[in-house]
């Protein structure tokens, strides 16, 4: 059956000429690479979301490459496209427009025509412990990116610590911070990298090494002495009056951690947060969190926590993204599935062949 697209299709027409990691142009038919209405038998979890400048939703997953969804159809990347990588782990729009996706692999960076690969500086660092027991870290695997104020690149990583490019070399920072492993070395895992309002950055490290705030000059180490609910960091978000929450692993009475400017205060399950791993932080545009993690999926309206029940009275756990769209629904998942929620109704958005 023959696909229509409407008129505004006809620009994705050039997203399907895309350079390989060769440098070799691939060309691919349009109707390749769309699926209406759901992703289609995807190969891996939905991990990631974002939602660029032109309201065009991109969800990266864990080994099927990344998705694009225009609000009716979605276009699928993958190496085969030029990505330079299927495991997708962070998303982030730089200045010029272009998208950077964090992969396995470096940084992939898609003009909207093709994409181009950035490579990371190697980190050879591969021990015996690390191969046993901690297989997955891969420090050349990029976990997070953002563009500071002044325009200069960082990029956290999932073992070297964090990066900062300014568009011709790196230089690397927070490598040797946290615990030390069994094999005596750090490994230091970056998984976000956020920018407040005062143009200070912040860095979470999953190592042990809570968070540190750089000012442009100096980094400034926060622990759970000093008012976090633990040490090891997964996530960091900066709501609309500047508040600066914070995801924890679940260790401790770890939950979820905000910082004013001045002081920290902790909320856990006793408090009524529904999960004491905290993997993703959203804000709507009424101003309220959703919280999500591994053992639950909550909303806190700035006074009490709701655990998040769909219209046919479900619950979700194991949730490690949620994003908004710019006609304000909700788009979560994790290992679980992939859903998105229009405030009346939850619709599961894979479809797979049974």
């Amino acid at each position: 059956m023959k696909l229509i697209l409407p008129k505004y299709f006809t620009l994705v027409g050039l997203i399907c000429i895309l350079s390989s990691c060769n440098g070799q142009v691939k060309q691919k038919k349009i109707e390749d690479n769309i699926t209406t209405g759901k992703i289609e038998n995807p190969n891996g979890n939905v991990y990631c979301g974002f939602l660029d400048k032109d309201d065009n939703l991109w969800f990266g997953t864990t080994n099927d490459g990344v998705y694009k969804f225009d609000g009716s159809n979605f276009v699928h990347f993958t190496e085969k496209d030029g990505l330079s990588n299927n495991k997708i782990s962070c998303i982030y729009q730089v200045d010029n427009g272009d998208l950077w996706f964090g992969t396995a692999n470096g940084i992939s960076i898609f003009n909207g025509t093709k994409f181009t690969h950035l490579k990371i500086p190697e980190y050879k660092i591969s021990t015996d412990w690390l191969k046993k027991s901690y297989p997955m870290v891969n420090p050349n695997e990029v976990q997070s990116i953002v563009q500071d104020k002044n325009g200069m690149y960082w990029i956290g990583t999932n073992g070297a610590g964090a990066y900062r490019y300014d568009g011709k070399s790196f230089t690397n920072h927070l490598s040797e911070i946290g615990d030390t492993m069994p094999d005596r070395l750090y490994h230091n895992v970056i998984q976000r990298i956020t920018e407040d309002n005062y143009g200070n950055l912040w860095f979470a490290s999953m190592s042990h090494g809570g968070v540190h705030k750089f000012d442009g000059k100096t980094f400034t180490q926060y622990m759970p002495k000093d008012g976090l609910s633990d040490d090891q960091v997964r996530t960091i978000i900066v709501d609309s009056k500047g508040i600066i929450w914070f995801g924890f692993n679940g260790n401790r009475e770890s939950g979820l951690t905000s910082f004013n400017g001045n002081s920290f205060q902790t909320f856990t399950e006793k408090d009524g947060l529904c999960t004491k791993n905290v993997r993703a932080i959203y804000e709507d545009t009424q101003g309220n969190l959703w919280v999500g993690g591994m053992q639950g999926f909550c909303i806190y309206n700035g006074k009490e926590f709701t655990r998040f029940v769909d219209d046919k009275n479900v619950t979700y756990e194991r949730i490690v993204f949620i994003v908004g769209d710019k006609e304000d629904n909700i788009w979560f998942g994790g290992t679980n599935g992939f859903w998105k929620y229009d405030g009346e109704v939850v619709t599961d958005m894979t479809r797979r062949n049974k």
